[in-house]
Protein backbone atom coordinates (compact mmCIF):
# COMPACT_ATOMS: atom_id res chain seq x y z
CA UNK A 1 0.00 0.00 0.00
CA UNK A 2 1.61 3.01 -0.75
CA UNK A 3 1.41 6.09 0.97
CA UNK A 4 1.57 9.75 -0.44
CA UNK A 5 4.05 11.52 1.79
CA UNK A 6 4.38 14.99 0.55
CA UNK A 7 7.85 16.83 0.36
CA UNK A 8 8.14 20.78 1.65
CA UNK A 9 10.54 22.56 0.28
CA UNK A 10 11.57 26.27 1.92
CA UNK A 11 13.82 28.81 -0.76
CA UNK A 12 15.85 30.98 1.50
CA UNK A 13 15.85 34.78 -0.04
CA UNK A 14 19.84 35.66 -1.16
CA UNK A 15 21.60 37.72 1.35
CA UNK A 16 23.12 40.93 -0.02
CA UNK A 17 26.47 41.00 -0.52
CA UNK A 18 29.01 44.25 0.16
CA UNK A 19 32.32 42.53 -0.74
CA UNK A 20 31.64 44.76 -4.18
CA UNK A 21 31.54 47.66 -2.86
CA UNK A 22 34.58 47.68 -0.59
CA UNK A 23 36.42 46.55 -3.53
CA UNK A 24 35.53 49.06 -5.69
CA UNK A 25 36.17 51.78 -2.62
CA UNK A 26 39.82 50.22 -1.84
CA UNK A 27 40.19 50.00 -5.63
CA UNK A 28 39.21 54.24 -5.89
CA UNK A 29 40.86 54.62 -2.61
CA UNK A 30 43.98 53.35 -4.67
CA UNK A 31 44.01 54.99 -7.72
CA UNK A 32 43.50 58.29 -6.32
CA UNK A 33 46.84 57.82 -3.55
CA UNK A 34 48.18 56.95 -6.61
CA UNK A 35 47.04 59.99 -8.64
CA UNK A 36 48.47 62.14 -5.35
CA UNK A 37 51.57 60.07 -5.17
CA UNK A 38 52.01 60.72 -9.07
CA UNK A 39 51.36 64.08 -8.53
CA UNK A 40 53.56 65.20 -5.79
CA UNK A 41 56.44 62.74 -7.35
CA UNK A 42 55.72 65.28 -10.57
CA UNK A 43 55.78 68.15 -8.50
CA UNK A 44 58.90 66.98 -6.64
CA UNK A 45 60.69 66.56 -9.80
CA UNK A 46 59.28 69.85 -12.01
CA UNK A 47 60.77 71.54 -8.14
CA UNK A 48 64.22 69.26 -8.87
CA UNK A 49 64.46 70.43 -12.37
CA UNK A 50 63.51 73.71 -11.49
CA UNK A 51 66.81 73.78 -8.70
CA UNK A 52 68.98 71.68 -11.11
CA UNK A 53 68.01 74.37 -13.48
CA UNK A 54 69.32 77.35 -11.36
CA UNK A 55 72.36 75.25 -10.20
CA UNK A 56 73.25 75.05 -13.71
CA UNK A 57 72.66 79.02 -13.98
CA UNK A 58 74.96 79.38 -10.88
CA UNK A 59 77.94 77.51 -12.27
CA UNK A 60 77.30 79.87 -15.82
CA UNK A 61 77.66 82.50 -13.67
CA UNK A 62 80.80 81.39 -11.78
CA UNK A 63 82.44 80.44 -14.99
CA UNK A 64 81.08 84.15 -16.22
CA UNK A 65 83.63 85.44 -13.54
CA UNK A 66 86.50 82.93 -14.62
CA UNK A 67 85.87 84.44 -18.44
CA UNK A 68 86.17 88.13 -17.04
CA UNK A 69 89.16 87.89 -15.15
CA UNK A 70 90.85 85.79 -17.98
CA UNK A 71 89.86 88.65 -20.38
CA UNK A 72 91.06 91.20 -17.66
CA UNK A 73 94.45 89.64 -17.81
CA UNK A 74 94.89 89.50 -21.27
CA UNK A 75 94.63 93.17 -21.49
CA UNK A 76 97.27 94.47 -19.29
CA UNK A 77 99.77 92.96 -16.23
CA UNK A 78 100.79 96.17 -15.47
CA UNK A 79 101.99 96.47 -11.93
CA UNK A 80 100.65 100.14 -11.94
CA UNK A 81 97.13 98.94 -12.87
CA UNK A 82 95.58 98.35 -9.05
CA UNK A 83 92.51 97.14 -10.15
CA UNK A 84 93.46 93.11 -10.13
CA UNK A 85 93.76 93.57 -6.37
CA UNK A 86 90.50 94.99 -4.91
CA UNK A 87 88.20 96.45 -7.22
CA UNK A 88 84.45 95.78 -5.96
CA UNK A 89 83.14 97.76 -8.87
CA UNK A 90 84.11 95.52 -11.15
CA UNK A 91 84.77 91.95 -9.08
CA UNK A 92 81.69 92.21 -6.68
CA UNK A 93 78.07 90.86 -7.32
CA UNK A 94 78.43 91.51 -11.26
CA UNK A 95 74.80 90.88 -12.70
CA UNK A 96 74.73 88.21 -15.37
CA UNK A 97 71.23 87.74 -15.23
CA UNK A 98 68.72 90.72 -14.33
CA UNK A 99 65.92 89.00 -13.22
CA UNK A 100 63.45 91.47 -11.68
CA UNK A 101 63.24 90.43 -8.57
CA UNK A 102 65.88 89.16 -6.41
CA UNK A 103 64.76 85.21 -6.72
CA UNK A 104 65.55 85.53 -9.98
CA UNK A 105 68.08 87.80 -10.18
CA UNK A 106 71.84 86.26 -10.81
CA UNK A 107 75.30 87.69 -10.10
CA UNK A 108 78.94 86.44 -9.33
CA UNK A 109 81.65 87.69 -7.19
CA UNK A 110 85.17 86.88 -7.37
CA UNK A 111 86.65 87.10 -3.52
CA UNK A 112 90.02 86.71 -1.52
CA UNK A 113 90.68 87.42 2.25
CA UNK A 114 92.81 90.49 3.18
CA UNK A 115 96.16 88.71 3.94
CA UNK A 116 96.87 91.92 6.25
CA UNK A 117 93.95 90.77 8.70
CA UNK A 118 95.72 89.64 11.70
CA UNK A 119 91.64 88.78 12.37
CA UNK A 120 91.38 86.76 9.51
CA UNK A 121 87.64 88.37 9.27
CA UNK A 122 87.54 90.39 6.48
CA UNK A 123 87.90 89.94 2.48
CA UNK A 124 88.67 91.99 -0.48
CA UNK A 125 86.82 91.41 -4.30
CA UNK A 126 90.25 90.84 -6.58
CA UNK A 127 92.80 88.48 -7.54
CA UNK A 128 95.18 86.44 -5.08
CA UNK A 129 98.66 86.84 -7.02
CA UNK A 130 100.71 83.37 -7.16
CA UNK A 131 103.60 84.98 -6.93
CA UNK A 132 102.22 85.75 -3.16
CA UNK A 133 103.33 82.07 -2.15
CA UNK A 134 106.70 80.13 -1.81
CA UNK A 135 106.77 78.40 -5.49
CA UNK A 136 107.91 75.17 -4.62
CA UNK A 137 109.53 74.47 -8.22
CA UNK A 138 111.20 77.18 -7.78
CA UNK A 139 113.64 76.91 -4.83
CA UNK A 140 116.51 74.55 -6.16
CA UNK A 141 117.09 77.47 -9.27
CA UNK A 142 117.46 80.40 -6.79
CA UNK A 143 120.79 82.18 -6.41
CA UNK A 144 120.75 81.83 -2.83
CA UNK A 145 123.41 83.24 -0.69
CA UNK A 146 125.17 80.19 1.20
CA UNK A 147 127.65 82.65 3.12
CA UNK A 148 125.80 82.15 6.88
CA UNK A 149 126.42 78.30 6.60
CA UNK A 150 129.97 77.84 5.20
CA UNK A 151 130.92 76.60 9.12
CA UNK A 152 128.46 73.35 8.32
CA UNK A 153 129.85 72.04 5.58
CA UNK A 154 132.13 69.45 7.51
CA UNK A 155 130.10 66.18 8.26
CA UNK A 156 130.18 64.15 11.33
CA UNK A 157 132.80 61.71 9.35
CA UNK A 158 135.00 64.34 9.08
CA UNK A 159 134.48 64.87 5.43
CA UNK A 160 133.53 68.33 3.91
CA UNK A 161 129.98 68.56 1.75
CA UNK A 162 130.41 70.71 -0.26
CA UNK A 163 126.59 70.78 -1.35
CA UNK A 164 125.60 70.91 2.32
CA UNK A 165 125.84 75.26 2.44
CA UNK A 166 123.34 75.32 -0.56
CA UNK A 167 121.05 72.13 0.76
CA UNK A 168 120.70 74.16 4.31
CA UNK A 169 120.16 77.65 2.37
CA UNK A 170 117.29 75.84 0.17
CA UNK A 171 115.51 74.06 3.46
CA UNK A 172 115.56 77.56 5.19
CA UNK A 173 113.36 78.95 2.58
CA UNK A 174 110.45 76.59 3.84
CA UNK A 175 111.26 77.16 7.51
CA UNK A 176 109.09 80.39 7.98
CA UNK A 177 105.55 77.59 7.26
CA UNK A 178 103.94 76.46 9.92
CA UNK A 179 104.49 72.90 11.48
CA UNK A 180 107.25 72.86 8.95
CA UNK A 181 110.55 70.95 10.39
CA UNK A 182 114.19 70.66 8.70
CA UNK A 183 113.46 66.39 8.45
CA UNK A 184 110.23 67.52 6.46
CA UNK A 185 111.85 70.44 4.91
CA UNK A 186 114.81 68.29 3.30
CA UNK A 187 112.55 65.37 2.50
CA UNK A 188 110.41 68.03 0.38
CA UNK A 189 113.50 69.04 -1.53
CA UNK A 190 114.96 65.71 -2.18
CA UNK A 191 111.40 65.05 -3.66
CA UNK A 192 111.57 67.66 -6.01
CA UNK A 193 115.35 67.46 -6.81
CA UNK A 194 116.55 65.64 -10.09
CA UNK A 195 118.69 63.05 -7.92
CA UNK A 196 118.86 60.11 -5.77
CA UNK A 197 121.44 61.96 -3.23
CA UNK A 198 119.36 61.96 0.43
CA UNK A 199 120.34 65.37 1.97
CA UNK A 200 121.20 65.74 5.60
CA UNK A 201 117.97 64.85 7.21
CA UNK A 202 115.65 63.64 3.76
CA UNK A 203 114.11 60.88 2.03
CA UNK A 204 114.80 59.14 -1.09
CA UNK A 205 114.06 56.07 -3.13
CA UNK A 206 115.20 53.61 -0.21
CA UNK A 207 112.55 54.99 2.21
CA UNK A 208 109.99 54.89 -0.40
CA UNK A 209 110.59 51.45 -2.11
CA UNK A 210 110.23 50.56 1.37
CA UNK A 211 106.57 51.43 2.44
CA UNK A 212 103.73 48.61 1.73
CA UNK A 213 102.62 49.88 -1.10
CA UNK A 214 106.00 51.58 -2.67
CA UNK A 215 106.18 54.51 -4.95
CA UNK A 216 109.28 56.53 -6.14
CA UNK A 217 109.66 60.86 -5.26
CA UNK A 218 109.31 62.63 -8.23
CA UNK A 219 112.13 63.94 -8.86
CA UNK A 220 111.37 66.80 -10.33
CA UNK A 221 108.74 69.87 -10.35
CA UNK A 222 105.21 68.68 -9.13
CA UNK A 223 101.83 70.06 -10.57
CA UNK A 224 99.49 69.67 -7.27
CA UNK A 225 100.35 70.62 -4.13
CA UNK A 226 98.51 67.26 -3.33
CA UNK A 227 101.09 65.54 -4.15
CA UNK A 228 103.14 66.71 -0.90
CA UNK A 229 100.60 63.96 1.16
CA UNK A 230 103.19 61.55 -0.28
CA UNK A 231 106.38 62.90 1.39
CA UNK A 232 107.72 61.68 3.95
CA UNK A 233 106.52 63.41 7.07
CA UNK A 234 103.77 65.23 5.58
CA UNK A 235 99.91 64.71 6.69
CA UNK A 236 96.70 66.72 6.17
CA UNK A 237 96.76 68.64 8.87
CA UNK A 238 100.12 70.43 7.71
CA UNK A 239 98.70 70.58 3.74
CA UNK A 240 95.18 72.36 4.60
CA UNK A 241 95.49 73.83 8.38
CA UNK A 242 92.21 74.89 10.32
CA UNK A 243 90.62 76.18 6.95
CA UNK A 244 87.83 73.66 6.53
CA UNK A 245 85.89 75.52 3.64
CA UNK A 246 88.91 77.04 2.14
CA UNK A 247 87.53 80.52 2.53
CA UNK A 248 90.74 82.09 4.11
CA UNK A 249 88.49 83.50 7.47
CA UNK A 250 88.39 82.33 10.42
CA UNK A 251 84.60 81.26 11.19
CA UNK A 252 82.81 80.37 14.08
CA UNK A 253 83.31 76.08 13.42
CA UNK A 254 87.43 76.55 12.94
CA UNK A 255 87.53 78.10 16.40
CA UNK A 256 85.39 76.24 18.95
CA UNK A 257 87.84 73.48 19.77
CA UNK A 258 86.50 70.07 19.08
CA UNK A 259 82.55 71.06 19.40
CA UNK A 260 82.20 70.98 15.99
CA UNK A 261 84.34 69.56 12.78
CA UNK A 262 87.07 70.45 11.76
CA UNK A 263 89.08 69.84 15.03
CA UNK A 264 90.80 73.17 15.97
CA UNK A 265 92.88 75.35 19.17
CA UNK A 266 90.53 77.89 19.69
CA UNK A 267 92.97 80.13 20.17
CA UNK A 268 91.20 82.78 17.84
CA UNK A 269 94.00 82.54 15.01
CA UNK A 270 93.29 80.49 12.01
CA UNK A 271 95.99 78.26 11.61
CA UNK A 272 96.77 78.78 7.68
CA UNK A 273 98.14 74.86 6.41
CA UNK A 274 100.51 75.23 3.50
CA UNK A 275 97.80 74.98 0.51
CA UNK A 276 97.88 79.04 1.25
CA UNK A 277 101.21 79.77 1.35
CA UNK A 278 102.95 77.08 -1.28
CA UNK A 279 102.38 77.14 -4.84
CA UNK A 280 103.43 75.10 -7.98
CA UNK A 281 102.81 77.81 -10.50
CA UNK A 282 104.17 81.67 -9.50
CA UNK A 283 105.92 83.15 -12.34
CA UNK A 284 106.77 86.70 -13.88
CA UNK A 285 106.88 87.59 -17.55
CA UNK A 286 110.35 89.39 -18.32
CA UNK A 287 108.09 92.14 -20.52
CA UNK A 288 107.34 95.42 -20.29
CA UNK A 289 103.77 96.69 -19.42
CA UNK A 290 103.59 97.67 -22.92
CA UNK A 291 104.48 93.69 -24.34
CA UNK A 292 107.85 94.88 -25.52
CA UNK A 293 110.51 93.27 -24.69
CA UNK A 294 113.37 94.81 -21.40
CA UNK A 295 116.69 96.09 -21.68
CA UNK A 296 119.07 93.18 -20.76
CA UNK A 297 121.97 95.44 -18.79
CA UNK A 298 123.69 92.00 -18.51
CA UNK A 299 123.93 91.20 -22.40
CA UNK A 300 127.45 89.96 -23.89
CA UNK A 301 128.14 92.46 -26.23
CA UNK A 302 129.06 95.57 -24.65
CA UNK A 303 128.72 97.51 -28.03
CA UNK A 304 125.13 96.35 -28.47
CA UNK A 305 124.45 97.20 -24.88
CA UNK A 306 126.21 100.64 -25.56
CA UNK A 307 123.83 101.45 -28.07
CA UNK A 308 120.47 100.21 -27.04
CA UNK A 309 121.05 102.50 -23.62
CA UNK A 310 121.79 105.60 -26.55
CA UNK A 311 118.75 104.47 -27.59
CA UNK A 312 116.40 104.22 -24.60
CA UNK A 313 117.91 106.85 -22.92
CA UNK A 314 121.12 108.95 -23.75
CA UNK A 315 125.08 109.04 -24.43
CA UNK A 316 125.99 109.81 -20.34
CA UNK A 317 123.51 106.91 -18.96
CA UNK A 318 125.19 104.92 -21.70
CA UNK A 319 128.54 105.37 -20.31
CA UNK A 320 127.81 105.03 -16.57
CA UNK A 321 126.00 101.64 -17.30
CA UNK A 322 128.94 99.92 -19.52
CA UNK A 323 131.67 101.41 -17.51
CA UNK A 324 129.42 99.68 -14.17
CA UNK A 325 130.01 96.44 -16.54
CA UNK A 326 133.98 96.55 -16.73
CA UNK A 327 135.32 98.73 -13.15
CA UNK A 328 132.10 97.90 -10.57
CA UNK A 329 131.24 101.16 -8.64
CA UNK A 330 133.95 103.33 -6.71
CA UNK A 331 132.26 101.76 -3.29
CA UNK A 332 132.88 98.37 -4.85
CA UNK A 333 135.04 97.68 -7.39
CA UNK A 334 135.67 94.55 -9.57
CA UNK A 335 139.32 93.49 -9.37
CA UNK A 336 139.15 90.78 -11.51
CA UNK A 337 140.61 90.09 -14.51
CA UNK A 338 139.60 91.46 -18.12
CA UNK A 339 138.17 88.76 -20.70
CA UNK A 340 140.74 90.74 -23.21
CA UNK A 341 143.80 92.50 -21.79
CA UNK A 342 145.24 94.26 -24.73
CA UNK A 343 142.73 93.78 -27.65
CA UNK A 344 144.38 94.41 -30.83
CA UNK A 345 141.37 96.16 -32.71
CA UNK A 346 139.94 98.67 -29.68
CA UNK A 347 136.38 99.61 -29.83
CA UNK A 348 135.84 102.47 -28.41
CA UNK A 349 132.37 104.28 -27.12
CA UNK A 350 132.99 107.54 -25.51
CA UNK A 351 135.98 107.51 -23.59
CA UNK A 352 135.73 103.41 -23.00
CA UNK A 353 137.58 100.69 -25.09
CA UNK A 354 134.42 98.27 -24.67
CA UNK A 355 136.92 95.38 -26.97
CA UNK A 356 138.39 94.63 -23.36
CA UNK A 357 135.05 93.21 -22.08
CA UNK A 358 133.16 93.18 -18.54
CA UNK A 359 134.48 91.85 -15.84
CA UNK A 360 130.76 92.15 -13.45
CA UNK A 361 127.04 91.07 -14.12
CA UNK A 362 124.51 92.82 -12.69
CA UNK A 363 122.18 91.27 -9.98
CA UNK A 364 119.61 93.75 -9.06
CA UNK A 365 118.64 96.91 -11.07
CA UNK A 366 119.03 98.74 -7.56
CA UNK A 367 123.49 98.15 -8.17
CA UNK A 368 122.48 101.04 -10.52
CA UNK A 369 121.16 103.12 -8.23
CA UNK A 370 123.22 106.25 -6.09
CA UNK A 371 126.83 104.90 -7.10
CA UNK A 372 129.64 106.32 -8.69
CA UNK A 373 131.75 104.33 -11.42
CA UNK A 374 135.39 105.27 -11.84
CA UNK A 375 137.15 103.95 -14.96
CA UNK A 376 141.10 103.82 -15.96
CA UNK A 377 141.41 104.08 -19.51
CA UNK A 378 144.25 104.74 -22.18
CA UNK A 379 143.93 108.05 -23.20
CA UNK A 380 145.25 110.41 -25.98
CA UNK A 381 147.88 111.39 -23.43
CA UNK A 382 148.24 108.27 -21.62
CA UNK A 383 146.09 106.35 -18.70
CA UNK A 384 143.52 108.87 -17.85
CA UNK A 385 140.69 108.35 -15.27
CA UNK A 386 137.05 109.38 -16.09
CA UNK A 387 134.04 109.44 -13.04
CA UNK A 388 131.00 108.54 -13.87
CA UNK A 389 128.11 109.74 -11.65
CA UNK A 390 124.61 107.40 -11.97
CA UNK A 391 121.61 108.91 -13.56
CA UNK A 392 119.43 107.38 -11.12
CA UNK A 393 119.83 109.62 -7.54
CA UNK A 394 119.70 107.34 -4.37
CA UNK A 395 117.70 109.81 -2.65
CA UNK A 396 114.17 108.20 -1.82
CA UNK A 397 111.94 111.49 -3.15
CA UNK A 398 113.82 110.85 -6.67
CA UNK A 399 113.25 107.33 -6.50
CA UNK A 400 109.72 107.29 -5.98
CA UNK A 401 109.39 109.73 -9.55
CA UNK A 402 111.56 107.11 -12.05
CA UNK A 403 111.59 103.36 -10.24
CA UNK A 404 108.26 102.15 -11.70
CA UNK A 405 109.33 103.50 -15.36
CA UNK A 406 113.19 101.96 -14.90
CA UNK A 407 111.98 98.84 -13.70
CA UNK A 408 109.39 98.42 -16.41
CA UNK A 409 112.48 99.18 -19.37
CA UNK A 410 115.42 97.70 -17.67
CA UNK A 411 116.03 93.59 -16.62
CA UNK A 412 119.48 91.93 -15.34
CA UNK A 413 118.25 88.88 -17.97
CA UNK A 414 117.03 87.84 -21.33
CA UNK A 415 114.86 85.09 -19.99
CA UNK A 416 111.32 85.07 -20.83
CA UNK A 417 110.10 84.29 -17.29
CA UNK A 418 111.32 85.33 -13.80
CA UNK A 419 109.92 82.25 -11.36
CA UNK A 420 109.42 82.02 -8.06
CA UNK A 421 109.78 85.95 -7.15
CA UNK A 422 107.31 86.89 -3.83
CA UNK A 423 104.98 89.72 -3.67
CA UNK A 424 105.80 91.62 -1.15
CA UNK A 425 102.28 93.64 -1.10
CA UNK A 426 100.41 90.50 -0.85
CA UNK A 427 102.58 87.56 0.74
CA UNK A 428 101.42 86.28 4.29
CA UNK A 429 104.00 86.64 7.13
CA UNK A 430 105.27 83.06 6.84
CA UNK A 431 106.02 83.69 3.36
CA UNK A 432 107.95 86.61 3.59
CA UNK A 433 110.46 84.65 6.48
CA UNK A 434 111.41 82.62 3.95
CA UNK A 435 113.08 85.17 1.72
CA UNK A 436 116.55 84.81 1.94
CA UNK A 437 118.06 87.88 3.61
CA UNK A 438 114.54 88.90 5.38
CA UNK A 439 114.40 89.31 8.92
CA UNK A 440 111.81 89.11 11.26
CA UNK A 441 111.46 92.74 12.23
CA UNK A 442 111.63 93.81 8.75
CA UNK A 443 108.69 90.97 8.46
CA UNK A 444 106.87 92.86 10.64
CA UNK A 445 107.39 96.31 9.73
CA UNK A 446 106.02 95.32 5.97
CA UNK A 447 103.03 94.06 7.56
CA UNK A 448 102.41 96.89 9.70
CA UNK A 449 102.78 99.37 6.57
CA UNK A 450 100.60 97.29 4.15
CA UNK A 451 98.59 99.51 2.03
CA UNK A 452 95.34 98.85 3.80
CA UNK A 453 93.16 101.44 5.29
CA UNK A 454 93.29 101.06 8.98
CA UNK A 455 89.06 101.70 9.72
CA UNK A 456 87.74 99.81 6.89
CA UNK A 457 90.18 96.81 6.42
CA UNK A 458 89.95 97.54 2.61
CA UNK A 459 92.91 98.07 0.75
CA UNK A 460 94.26 101.62 0.02
CA UNK A 461 94.48 102.65 -3.60
CA UNK A 462 96.22 105.60 -2.92
CA UNK A 463 98.70 103.34 -1.45
CA UNK A 464 99.00 100.49 -3.65
CA UNK A 465 99.65 102.83 -6.68
CA UNK A 466 102.35 103.99 -5.10
CA UNK A 467 103.54 100.97 -4.91
CA UNK A 468 103.98 99.60 -8.18
CA UNK A 469 107.45 98.08 -7.39
CA UNK A 470 109.26 96.57 -4.29
CA UNK A 471 111.32 99.77 -4.23
CA UNK A 472 108.65 101.71 -1.40
CA UNK A 473 110.58 99.39 0.97
CA UNK A 474 113.58 101.86 0.16
CA UNK A 475 111.61 105.21 -0.68
CA UNK A 476 109.31 104.71 2.75
CA UNK A 477 112.39 103.51 5.07
CA UNK A 478 111.68 100.75 5.83
CA UNK A 479 115.52 99.59 4.24
CA UNK A 480 118.77 101.02 3.28
CA UNK A 481 119.14 100.72 -1.13
CA UNK A 482 122.19 98.78 0.04
CA UNK A 483 119.94 95.79 1.69
CA UNK A 484 117.56 96.50 -1.22
CA UNK A 485 120.45 95.33 -3.63
CA UNK A 486 120.10 91.91 -1.85
CA UNK A 487 116.45 90.95 -1.45
CA UNK A 488 115.33 92.51 -4.99
CA UNK A 489 116.06 89.24 -6.72
CA UNK A 490 113.49 87.74 -4.28
CA UNK A 491 111.13 90.61 -4.24
CA UNK A 492 108.03 91.84 -6.86
CA UNK A 493 105.08 93.79 -6.85
CA UNK A 494 102.96 91.51 -9.06
CA UNK A 495 103.21 88.38 -10.91
CA UNK A 496 101.64 86.85 -13.64
CA UNK A 497 99.52 83.72 -12.45
CA UNK A 498 96.69 84.67 -10.17
CA UNK A 499 94.02 81.97 -8.23
CA UNK A 500 90.80 82.99 -7.76
CA UNK A 501 87.57 82.17 -5.81
CA UNK A 502 84.65 82.73 -7.50
CA UNK A 503 80.86 82.30 -6.19
CA UNK A 504 77.69 82.22 -9.02
CA UNK A 505 74.77 82.82 -6.92
CA UNK A 506 71.10 84.60 -7.20
CA UNK A 507 70.19 87.65 -5.02
CA UNK A 508 67.63 85.67 -2.46
CA UNK A 509 68.08 81.92 -1.81
CA UNK A 510 68.44 79.43 -4.22
CA UNK A 511 71.51 77.21 -5.04
CA UNK A 512 74.96 78.48 -5.92
CA UNK A 513 78.26 77.89 -6.83
CA UNK A 514 81.84 78.34 -5.98
CA UNK A 515 84.99 77.90 -8.04
CA UNK A 516 88.48 78.11 -7.33
CA UNK A 517 90.54 78.67 -10.48
CA UNK A 518 94.56 79.35 -11.33
CA UNK A 519 94.79 81.58 -14.71
CA UNK A 520 98.41 81.59 -16.15
CA UNK A 521 98.59 84.97 -18.16
CA UNK A 522 102.18 84.76 -18.73
CA UNK A 523 102.17 83.19 -22.49
CA UNK A 524 100.46 84.99 -25.11
CA UNK A 525 96.80 84.39 -24.36
CA UNK A 526 95.41 83.87 -20.28
CA UNK A 527 94.69 80.04 -19.97
CA UNK A 528 93.20 78.62 -17.05
CA UNK A 529 95.59 75.85 -15.17
CA UNK A 530 93.36 74.48 -12.93
CA UNK A 531 89.96 74.28 -11.73
CA UNK A 532 88.32 73.02 -8.89
CA UNK A 533 84.49 72.98 -7.79
CA UNK A 534 84.21 74.23 -4.12
CA UNK A 535 80.23 74.30 -4.03
CA UNK A 536 80.49 70.83 -1.30
CA UNK A 537 82.54 73.26 1.13
CA UNK A 538 79.71 75.60 1.37
CA UNK A 539 79.45 79.20 0.16
CA UNK A 540 81.81 80.69 2.79
CA UNK A 541 80.66 84.40 2.36
CA UNK A 542 77.67 85.61 3.55
CA UNK A 543 74.83 87.58 0.85
CA UNK A 544 75.50 90.39 3.48
CA UNK A 545 79.02 90.30 2.34
CA UNK A 546 78.66 89.59 -1.39
CA UNK A 547 75.63 91.73 -2.46
CA UNK A 548 75.44 95.55 -1.84
CA UNK A 549 72.68 96.74 -0.11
Amino acid sequence: MKSNSHIIRTETPPTRRGSILVIVLVVVALLSLGAYTFSEMMMIEAQATGMYGRQVQTRAMADSGVELVSALLGDSLDPRDIGLYHDPDQFRAVTVIDGGNPALSGRFSVVAPIEADPNYRQIRFGLIDESARINLNAILSMELDTTDFELDTVTDDGTEDLDLPMELAQREVLMGLPGMTEEIADCILDWLDDDDDVRELGAELDYYDGLGVPYSPRNGPIASLDELLKVKGVDSWLLYGEDANRNGLLDPNEDDGDARPPDDDADGILTLGWNSLLTTTAREINLRADGEERLNVNQGLLTELYDALVEEFDEDTAKFVVAYRMYGSTDDPETGDWPVPEPEDPVTKGELNLARGYRREIRSVYELVGITVTADEEGENGGETYTYESPWAGDPGSMESYLPDLMDVLSVSDDPYIDGRINVNQARREVLLGVPGMTEELVDEILAARAVDSKTGEPSPELQEQRATSGWLVTEGLIELETMRLLDPFLTARGAVFRMQVIGHFDAGGPFTRLEAVIDASGELPKVTFARDLTQLGKGYSYQVLIPD
